[in-house]
């Protein structure tokens, strides 16, 4: 098992509609004792590729998005602090971890406003 940030992936083709999918090839455990496990497939942060120059999907953001995009898949917490909280968490520890791996501040806040206004559509799915 891997610890966060060290996540581990493979390129996943064939999945979805889209060509840059990857699949975590080693279980990681990640703050508050969260653990993603092996066969997680993720596209990192969902960026319009028109947008791709401002915000990368795969660059610095990459590990935070994973695992932000786990927390919404799968509702981490939800059940313990409510469904409004738990989105809120997963949202703060986005942009800690951005910040933390170097994202630009303005990037991160800005990724951060955008995630709480229009995130919650991604939550309910």
């Amino acid at each position: 098992m891997t610890e966060f940030p060290d996540i581990r992936f493979k390129k996943r083709t064939g999945f979805g509609t889209k060509n840059d999918w990857f699949e975590v090839v080693e279980d990681c455990k990640c703050p508050g004792g969260i653990v993603i496990p092996q066969g997680y497939i993720t596209d990192f942060a969902s960026v319009p590729r028109v947008l791709w120059g401002i915000f990368p999907p795969h660059g610095y953001m990459a590990d935070a998005a994973v695992l932000h995009d786990y927390m919404y898949d799968y509702q981490v917490g939800a059940d313990i602090w409510g469904e409004w909280q738990a989105r809120k968490i997963a949202d703060e520890l986005f942009i800690i971890h951005c910040i933390r791996d170097n994202v630009p501040v303005w990037q991160s806040v800005l990724m951060y406003y955008t995630i709480r206004l229009l995130g919650r559509r991604w939550w309910v799915k």
